[in-house]
This record gives C-alpha cells, sequence and structure tokens, in this order.
C-alpha cells in the first residue's frame, strides 16, 4: 500500500491552508479570496480562480521571489473608497519587502476583474480601476495584464520563475515570461 500523502500548512495572508502533498511533486497552494501569499521556493505553484476578483502578481525577478493577492473587495461608493482593496496590495508588498524586495524592483502582472454577471454595478472594474492607481501611485511597473471581459479565469504562478499561466474556461491557455528585472537601487522604504 502507498504511503499517505503528507499535510503540510502554508500560511497565507487571512489564514492557514492545509494542503496534501506528494513528495516528490511540486507544491500547490490555493489562494483563496482574500489570501495572499509569498514564496521564492523553486517547488511552488500558486491558484486562484478568478470572476470579478482581482489578482495582483508582485515579482523580483532577479530575487526570484514573488507573491500573489486574491482581492475581492468592493470598492465602497462611499467616502472609504478603494481603502480595503488597497490594503490587500499593502499587505502583500510588506511581505515581499519582508523577505528583502525593495519597491524599486517590484513589477506588477494584474488579472481578473470580469464582470461576470454582465449586469448591475462593474464590481470587477472598479476593483481593478483600484488596483492599477495604487500601482502607478506607488511606482510600481505594470508588466502586464488581463483584465475585464465577461469571463472567470484560472491562474498558475509560479513566483521562483514568474511564470504566469492564464486559462479562461474551455479555451486555450496562455503563458506569459516573468517580467525582466531592474537594477537595484537604494533601500526604500514603504
Amino acid at each position: 500500500m502507498p504511503d499517505a500523502p503528507k499535510l503540510r500548512s502554508l500560511s497565507s495572508g487571512a489564514g492557514t491552508v492545509v494542503t496534501r502533498l506528494r513528495e516528490p511533486v511540486a507544491q500547490w497552494l490555493e489562494v483563496g479570496q482574500g489570501d495572499y501569499a509569498v514564496s521564492r521556493s523553486p517547488d511552488m505553484t500558486m491558484t486562484a480562480t478568478l470572476g470579478s476578483c482581482v489578482g495582483v502578481i508582485l515579482q523580483d525577478v532577479s530575487g526570484r521571489v514573488g507573491g500573489l493577492t486574491h482581492i475581492f473587495q468592493c470598492v465602497d461608493p462611499g467616502p472609504a473608497g478603494g481603502g480595503a482593496v488597497v490594503a490587500e496590495i499593502e499587505k502583500l508588498v510588506n511581505a515581499l519587502m519582508h523577505e528583502g524586495v525593495k519597491m524599486s524592483v517590484i513589477k506588477a502582472r494584474v488579472v481578473g476583474g470580469a464582470r461576470t454577471l454582465g449586469r448591475g454595478r462593474d464590481v470587477g472594474g472598479d476593483i481593478a480601476r483600484v488596483c492599477l492607481a495604487f500601482l502607478t501611485a506607488e511606482g510600481i511597473q505594470l508588466a502586464a495584464s488581463d483584465l475585464g471581459g465577461t469571463r472567470a479565469r484560472r491562474i498558475t504562478y509560479a513566483p521562483a520563475s514568474g511564470i504566469l499561466t492564464i486559462a479562461y474556461p474551455g479555451d486555450a491557455v496562455s503563458t506569459s515570461a516573468p517580467p525582466k528585472s531592474r537594477l537595484h537601487g537604494d533601500p526604500e522604504l514603504f
């Protein structure tokens, strides 16, 4: 009888995700709504299913470390505005900086934000606009985006290599190469 799969606890934003791992199979982590994860492990692959949610992928290619945040917070039409969305991205930025990443070398890819119901308020578009505005305001270069539309996406992201795969259910899969690195500058505070 084969050995039972090992259980491993992997930390992600709002809580702990327990995942089954079979050695030497690579580690897979589902980054759920409101969660984020950072890794430099060459064996780690992060996944998320995005409808109106937005996935922000931040990568330091030169350091071979990156992270994914799965944002589902709605943009408040009142005075709070996109504060909850910004807070989700800031958690990911802070986690990367804790890993020694400088703001000046972070590149972003933003995926999702579909208008899946096709009626009512464009929640996904609102989230995407706040994400893009935050990245611009913080000087984080946008390397690529796949936003809007009416269909959900399934993404897989390998932080150590920077490879991002986007799949639309029923369609061919597209894969993007990691963003190119830029030179490290002086230390930055965030």
